[in-house]
C-alpha cells in the first residue's frame, strides 16, 4: 500500500461490521492506527483480528454511542494510548426495518432509539472526537449519511430518514465552525450496499433498488471505505462540508 495515512490516528465507530469495519481495515492497510468502536466487542475483535493478519494496527475501544461517558472514554483511550487523534469516522447506526414505519404508525420508542444511536450518536462522537482533534491542531472527520436523508425514498422509514437528514445537518455546522481551526468534516452517501443492515430486504425490493441504481448493482463496503479513506487523506486537504455519494449514482436520478 501506499500508506496514505501514514502515522495517523483514528476512531471508527461501527466498526465491527459493515462499512465500519471495511474502514478500518483499509485505514490500517494504508498505516493508520485505528481504534474500534463498537457495542459489539466479539465482531469489534475480529475486524481487530483482520487488521492484525494485515500487520496492521488497532485498539479495541467497546462503547455505546448513545452513552457520553462511554464514547468519552473511547476517545480518552484513543488520545492516551498514541499522544493524539488525526481522524474520526462517525458511523454507527442501526435501522429498525421491521419496526420503522410511516409517521402515523411509528412508534415512540422507535423514532427516540434510532435517532439516540444514528444522530445523537454521531454528536456524540463527534464532539468528543473533534476535541481530540483540536489538542491534535487539526484533522478530518468523516460521517456516515444516507440517501434516505436527501429524498424521501424509503417512506416506510421515517425515524431512519430523519436521523440521516440530521447528520447532513451536522456536518454543515460543523465544517464551518471547525474549518478555521484546521478541522475539515464531510460526508459519505453509501446507496445500497451489501451489509448486514440491509439483510432486510427482500427478493423484491432487492429487484427494486437495483432498478432505481444506474450501476444496476448492490455497493460493496469496500467501495464506501475507498471514498471514505480519500476523505481522511490529506489528499482531500481543501475538501469540507462535502457529502460524497458511493451509491451506484442513486441519488443522481
Amino acid at each position: 500500500m501506499s500508506g496514505r495515512l501514514a502515522g495517523k490516528r483514528a476512531i471508527v465507530t461501527g466498526a465491527g461490521s459493515g462499512i465500519g469495519r471495511a474502514a478500518a481495515v483499509r485505514f490500517a492497510e494504508e498505516g493508520a492506527r485505528v481504534g474500534l468502536v463498537d457495542i459489539d466487542e466479539g465482531e469489534a475483535a475480529e475486524t481487530a483480528a483482520a487488521i492484525s493478519n494485515a500487520a496492521g494496527e488497532s485498539l479495541l475501544l467497546v462503547a455505546d454511542v448513545t452513552q457520553e461517558d462511554a464514547i468519552a472514554a473511547a476517545v480518552d483511550r484513543a488520545v492516551a494510548a498514541w499522544g493524539g487523534l488525526d481522524v474520526v469516522v462517525a458511523n454507527a447506526a442501526v435501522l429498525l426495518a421491521d419496526e420503522d414505519d410511516r409517521v402515523d404508525r411509528l412508534d415512540l420508542a422507535v423514532w427516540q432509539r434510532t435517532l439516540d444511536v444514528n444522530l445523537t450518536g454521531a454528536f456524540l462522537t463527534c464532539k468528543h472526537g473533534v476535541r481530540g482533534l483540536l489538542a491534535s491542531g487539526g484533522g478530518s472527520v468523516v460521517c456516515t449519511a444516507s440517501p434516505t436523508g436527501l429524498y424521501g425514498v424509503a417512506p416506510a422509514l421515517s425515524a431512519y430518514s430523519t436521523s440521516k437528514a440530521g447528520v447532513y445537518g451536522l456536518i454543515r455546522v460543523m465544517a464551518a465552525a471547525y474549518g478555521p481551526d484546521g478541522i475539515r468534516i464531510n460526508g459519505v452517501i453509501p446507496g445500497y450496499t451489501l451489509t448486514p443492515m440491509n439483510d432486510y430486504v427482500t427478493e423484491e425490493g432487492h429487484r427494486d433498488l437495483l432498478a432505481k441504481t444506474p450501476l444496476r448493482r448492490q455497493g460493496l463496503p469496500e467501495e464506501v471505505a475507498e471514498v471514505m479513506l480519500f476523505l481522511a487523506s490529506d489528499e482531500a486537504a481543501y475538501v469540507t462540508g462535502a457529502v460524497w455519494a458511493a451509491d451506484g449514482g442513486m441519488t443522481a436520478v
